[in-house]
C-alpha cells in the first residue's frame, strides 16, 4: 500500500488545506506523543481537530514519521516504514469488521532523508483503554461495576476471538491496547504494528491470550473465566474451555518463575 485515503476524506482535508501530502507533512501541530527517535528517523503523532465542509468537526490522529524502519522478511535488507505495515494491518480489519480505528490516510514518499510516512486514523471518541478501566474499578471497589463487567468483558473476547478466527496474531495484547466505548461497552484492538496472520488459528491465539492474561492479572478467576465462555462461545465449562484455562495457567507459571 503506497497512497490510501477513505471516501469522503477528501473533501474534508481540501476544505481544512491539507488536500496533499506536503501540506499534512508540513502541518504545524503539537506532538500528542513525544517523536520517537530511532537509527537516524524520528516518528511522531499529533491531535488535530478538522471542521467538515457540513459544518462538523471531525478529529483524527496525524502520524508521521521520516527514516523510521523495520526489517521484513518482504524487505530483509532494505526494510519497509514501520507505519506500512500497520496501514495493511488496520485496512485489513476495516474491511473484515473487526473493531480497530478507521484509517482515513495514508501515503509515503521518498526523501534525501529516507521514507517519509502519514497516516491518519478517526480519533476514538467516548473510549478509554481497558487497563485503565480495570484500575477504576479495582480502586473503587470490584463488587460495585458487576454489571458494567458482565456486559464489558464478554465485548472484549468478541473483538479478540474474531480477530483469530481470521488467524491473524496481535502479538502485543496488552489490556491498553483494548479500548472501550464508554457508552456501548464495545471493544476495539489498537497498536495493530505487529499484527501477523499465522497458518494455524491456535497458534494466533495461544500467545495473544497468554499476553492478555498476564497483563490483567488483577481480575477475579470468575471474570477470567467468563472471558474464556465468551471468547470460545459456550454456556457452561466444558472439555475445551478446562484445556485452555489450563494452558494459560502453565503458561503464565513458567514464564513468572
Amino acid at each position: 500500500m503506497n497512497e490510501f485515503i477513505e471516501e469522503g476524506w477528501q473533501a474534508i482535508l481540501e476544505h481544512n488545506e491539507l488536500g496533499s501530502f506536503e501540506a499534512l507533512w508540513n502541518l504545524q501541530a503539537d506532538w500528542f506523543e513525544a517523536p520517537n527517535q530511532r537509527r537516524g528517523g524520528w516518528s511522531g503523532v499529533s491531535r488535530i481537530q478538522l471542521p467538515t465542509p457540513a459544518g462538523g468537526e471531525e478529529t483524527l490522529f496525524l502520524k508521521r514519521q521520516e527514516n523510521h524502519t523495520r526489517k521484513t522478511w518482504r524487505h530483509p535488507f532494505s526494510g519497509e516504514p514501520t507505519f506500512r505495515g500497520e496501514a495493511r494491518n488496520l485496512r485489513r480489519l476495516n474491511r473484515s469488521g473487526v473493531a480497530a480505528p478507521q484509517m482515513v490516510y495514508y501515503a509515503e514518499k521518498r526523501s534525501p532523508g529516507g521514507w517519509r510516512v502519514i497516516l491518519a486514523t478517526r480519533e476514538l471518541r467516548g473510549c478509554l483503554p481497558l487497563d485503565r478501566l480495570v484500575q477504576y474499578w479495582r480502586d473503587q471497589g470490584w463488587a460495585g461495576f458487576r454489571v458494567q463487567r458482565r456486559k464489558i468483558i464478554p465485548r472484549v473476547a468478541e473483538v479478540i476471538r474474531k480477530l483469530h478466527e481470521r488467524r491473524l496474531a496481535h502479538n502485543a495484547l496488552h489490556a491498553k491496547h483494548v479500548f472501550i466505548d464508554e457508552r456501548s461497552g464495545a471493544a476495539c484492538l489498537i497498536d495493530l504494528e505487529k499484527m501477523r496472520c499465522r497458518m494455524r488459528r491456535r497458534k494466533a491465539r495461544l500467545r495473544d491470550l497468554d499476553s492478555f492474561n498476564r497483563r490483567t492479572a488483577v481480575i477475579s478467576r470468575t471474570d477470567r473465566l467468563r472471558f474464556l465462555l465468551a471468547y470460545l462461545q459456550r454456556e457452561k465449562v466444558d472439555a475445551e474451555v478446562r484445556a485452555l484455562w489450563r494452558q494459560l495457567v502453565a503458561l503464565e507459571k513458567r514464564k513468572s518463575q
